[in-house]
């Protein structure tokens, strides 16, 4: 827009040279100062759109870090509660020994009291038969060790017990903690999400008035346009001109709508083949519409895009496409949370905008691993995931390599 802009300066910077009439030059005059307004209060409308995507740096990657620490409390609850179930399964297990040991023990003093409470010394001056002697010996001997062991083997339990008590205390109270923790990072999630909204919505402000200003900007390319129209019946060729760049400008319009719809995720089925022997064989990243072409211009008539963005619920599952590392898992101006995955062979994939970041840089990652959430940080005005495929540093088109 803004080289068409410059185009039709020139153009009627070139006709205003000539003998136009003076109502026609005032109009010029009027609108060419009208028209450089405007595209300074754009670029500046522009400018103060990233100073503001910059302050929701902070803000995101506090939420991406406050909801990985919930994910990992949520893991240590778990396990933790498992580790009390056991030490709880060993309790009762203990006290079921104690009271076997228990019942014994009371059996054989019940042996012993019913046999007259019988000693080795009554014994040897009862004047019983020698053999009769030496059997009964042998038996309260037998009688005593098995009494022993079974009094040290209580010992023994109600030592363990008192221990595994313990630890079930530690586990509880360890328990404890960590549902205080989670609640502070619950409330800490919650507060800059409250934050963040509050730059979103300032930010949203000021994206607002930038398209009133683009609005107001096409009106007056409209009247300019108007203006051309009546001067080019002077001079057929400088028309002509006007309609190529018109025409240009109409075939450079993005659709409005979505491009197409993704319902796959990447499968694990596809293993840890090289990424060359991939292609065709790759599903995107996250579920959603697609709502642009690889190459096609973008709104700005700038550049056009080297990758796709995938509009997705907020919170969706961002999936790897492929086993590789994570090279880069950081907040970046004009792209959010980024996380690149190396996958080898000079081919890296891009996942942006993220609501969340699951992986650090260093992390081996498998196709379908959820490496992120989708999200809209960096500014971006509707919640998804912004893709790219690059082979040795350069975009290449991902459609080519999907399914």
């Amino acid at each position: 827009m803004t080289r068409l802009i410059h185009c039709l300066l020139l153009i009627l910077l070139a006709w205003s040279s000539q003998n136009a009439s003076a109502d026609n030059g005032a109009e010029l005059r009027e609108l060419r100062k009208r028209l450089e307004d405007l595209q300074r209060e754009y670029q500046i409308t522009r400018e103060s759109r990233a100073d503001a995507a910059d302050l929701l740096r902070q803000s995101e990657r506090a939420i991406s870090d406050a909801k990985r620490k919930l994910q990992n409390l949520e893991s240590e609850q778990q396990r933790t509660r498992s580790e009390l179930n056991d030490v709880n399964n060993q309790l009762n297990r203990i006290n079921a020994n104690i009271v076997d040991g228990q019942k014994r023990l009371a059996e054989m003093l019940k042996q012993s009291y019913m046999r007259g409470g019988s000693d080795s010394l009554k014994l040897l001056l009862g004047g019983k038969d020698p053999n009769q002697i030496s059997r009964e010996l042998v038996y309260l001997n037998y009688l005593s060790r098995e009494q022993l062991n079974v009094i040290e083997s209580l010992r023994k339990e109600v030592e363990h017990l008192a221990r595994l008590k313990q630890t079930a205390s530690e586990k509880d109270r360890k328990l404890t903690d960590i549902r205080l923790s989670k609640q502070t990072e619950q409330e800490t999630l919650l507060k800059e999400k409250q934050s963040r909204q509050m730059l979103l919505n300032k930010l949203t402000g000021r994206i607002k008035s930038q398209r009133r200003e683009i609005d107001a900007l096409r009106q007056d390319e409209k009247r300019l346009s108007d203006l051309v129209t009546r001067l080019a019946r002077m001079a057929r060729q400088r028309n002509d001109k006007t309609r190529k760049i018109a025409a240009n400008k109409n075939s450079q319009a993005r659709p409005s709508g979505p491009v197409g719809i993704n319902t796959e995720l990447p499968d694990t089925a596809i293993g840890n083949l090289s990424f060359t022997r991939l292609k065709g064989l790759l599903r995107l990243p996250v579920k959603g519409e697609l709502m642009n072409r690889f190459g096609a211009p973008r709104d700005d008539g700038g550049m056009s895009w080297k990758g796709l963005f995938i509009r997705a619920l907020e919170g969706a599952e961002v999936r790897a496409i492929a086993s590789g590392r994570v090279v880069f898992a950081e907040w970046l101006r004009g792209f959010g949370n980024l996380l690149i995955v190396d996958h080898g062979e000079g081919y890296m994939s891009l996942y942006s905008n993220n609501e969340s970041l699951y992986k650090q840089p260093g992390e081996s990652v498998k196709a379908g691993d959820t490496i992120a959430t989708a999200g809209n940080s960096g500014g971006q005005e509707e919640s998804g995931v912004y893709f790219e495929l690059r082979h040795q540093g350069r975009p290449i088109n991902p459609m080519a390599w999907i399914k």
